[in-house]
């Protein structure tokens, strides 16, 4: 059995020009992606990246708890050897994150030669030996952007 994960590209259109915007491998970010073009949202990518940020936040803000906490003169061995593994499995986490984000980018970049080579190809799966990757193509107007960013500039 081999292993799925989604790539989801999104991906700005203007005439023959295709120009890849971001690339996302986080199932719940996909989720909202999905969502927010279904239901038409005016700037579906700025939800995920609010979705990002909060969850930075509240990781930086349990982290600066872990830190205030073992910082205490008297505490107990056992709560500190709890915070010193959760501070290792922090790092862990931040190098997975890095590694993924990195593998992301890669598939990105070949999914998108894909893509531009045939743009009927919105949904499609990349396969190798073990691994599987569905791809997920979204479309962003680019007169859609442009409207964005004129009325941004009239303000």
């Amino acid at each position: 059995m081999k292993k799925v994960g989604t790539v989801a590209l999104v991906v700005n259109k203007d005439g023959n020009q295709i120009e890849l915007i971001d690339a996302f491998s986080d199932d719940q970010e996909i989720e909202l992606l999905e969502k927010a073009f279904s239901d038409g949202e005016e700037d579906p990518i700025e939800m995920v990246y609010q979705l990002r940020e909060k969850a930075l936040k509240e990781d930086e803000e349990f982290g600066d708890y872990v830190e205030e906490l073992l910082s205490y003169p008297f505490l107990s061995p056992q709560i500190q050897d709890h915070g010193l593994n959760w501070l290792r499995s922090k790092m862990k986490i931040e190098e997975y994150r890095k590694s993924e984000e990195e593998a992301t980018q890669v598939i990105a970049e070949h999914a998108l030669k894909i893509y531009q080579g045939d743009q009927s190809k919105t949904d499609f799966t990349l396969a190798g030996p073990t691994a599987q990757v569905k791809i997920r193509v979204f479309e962003v107007d680019s007169q859609a952007e442009r409207g964005s960013d004129e009325e941004d500039t009239a303000a």
